[in-house]
């Protein structure tokens, strides 16, 4: 378990965070005992974000339909014999069409094989060609996007992907998925047909020796043309996110955050802001022992400061640490944000009186052996 820091080593943000949380727990009206909590305090299950299966398996499966820039072959086909065949390979031009030697051109872009097919079959038929031609068309080579994908994944870059699987899971998926750092919010911005990849016509994208973009290619102005869309991960199947296409030049960018964590204070030996584990329950007694244990065996009370769900108020949830040893119930499943408070008691000050005696008689017969 990843710790943030604490005051006592010099953490400021995380003593400013404890101020705060402190405040507003101090002003509390409502306590309740870990064993009886109301539904709006019970622990939700959370997702993290790099949870999200971004498995090629569950990318879209559509049928493939032809584009502009696509490479296709169309076959046409009069006999059984070599010379009766005839392969044309082409590529769609941005108009969609296909320019076919004595047929001219033929718009298939948007249409699948299948269709494709009829369209060049209806031209033989529009042109007096021979009736008993066998056509087929299929593509050859898809064409190519550029798509850029930075901020919180595991090798941000500029990445080739075909123009079918051109979406966001795959764009994800080639960057190695999201870092354990990231939010829920995904931004795509799309500009036009201009490839933000590269500097200037001709020019090689910049690479710094880091390896990380450099920041210049996600600051430049889009066009008049740009569309900037946002996508929240968490609440997103993969199966959805597949369904976001993404076109040439556009840039993905992962919003990265600090990962959820609580805060841990009072009467512990290392108090401080703990990350919560990805996938798992993190309780009350892992919180603790996160934070190195209790200062003092005697001590039993835990107050859990926790943002009452749907509102601003937060409330305290009192838990013993004898109880929540024995009892799962009272072992409270903790919650991004919560205030884990360690309260000393009067056990506690008379162990450390009886410990501050003890040490008095030992100097006190120490100085009398001397003399």
């Amino acid at each position: 378990m990843k710790r943030q820091g604490s005051c006592s080593s010099g953490g400021g943000l995380v003593c400013a965070m404890t101020a705060l949380l402190v405040a507003g727990c101090a002003s509390a009206e409502h306590r309740y005992m870990a064993g009886h909590l109301p539904a709006e305090l019970q622990a939700t299950g959370w997702q993290a974000p790099c949870t999200v299966d971004l498995s090629p398996t569950v990318a879209r499966l559509a049928p493939p339909k032809f584009d502009a820039g696509d490479e296709v072959e169309v076959v046409l086909a009069t006999g059984l014999g070599s010379r009766d065949v005839t392969r044309i390979k082409t590529t769609i031009g941005d108009d969609g069409t296909v320019e076919l030697p004595t047929l001219g051109r033929i718009a298939i872009a948007g249409t699948t094989c299948e269709g494709a097919r009829q369209a060049v079959v209806q031209a033989c038929h529009r042109d007096a060609f021979q009736p008993a031609t066998v056509v087929q068309v299929s593509l050859q080579r898809a064409r190519q996007h550029q798509i850029t994908v930075t901020g919180a994944v595991q090798h941000p870059g500029i990445y080739t992907l075909s123009r079918q699987q051109s979406d966001l899971v795959s764009a994800l998926a080639a960057a190695g998925g999201v870092s354990n750092d990231a939010g829920p919010k995904i931004t795509i911005q799309s500009r036009g047909t201009a490839n933000v990849g590269a500097q200037a016509a001709g020019s090689p994208p910049v690479e710094p020796a880091s390896g990380q973009l450099e920041p210049a290619l996600l600051t430049q102005h889009p066009g008049p043309a740009a569309v900037r869309r946002e996508i929240q991960l968490a609440s997103g199947t993969a199966g959805e996110l597949a369904q976001e296409e993404l076109r040439d030049g556009d840039v993905v960018v992962v919003e990265r955050r600090s990962p959820p964590a609580v805060l841990v204070t009072g009467m512990v030996l290392k108090p401080g802001r703990y990350e919560m584990p990805v996938g798992v329950e993190y309780r009350v007694l892992d919180a603790i022992a996160n934070a190195q244990g209790v200062s003092h065996k005697v001590i039993d009370t835990v107050v859990v400061c926790r943002a009452v769900r749907g509102g601003t108020e937060r409330a305290l949830i009192q838990v013993s640490l004898r109880e929540a040893s024995r009892n799962e119930n009272e072992n409270i499943v903790l919650m991004p944000g919560d205030l884990v408070s360690v309260e000393s008691n009067a056990g506690m000050l008379f162990q450390d009186v009886t410990k501050y005696v003890g040490l008095v008689f030992v100097a006190a017969g120490s100085f009398f052996v001397h003399f």
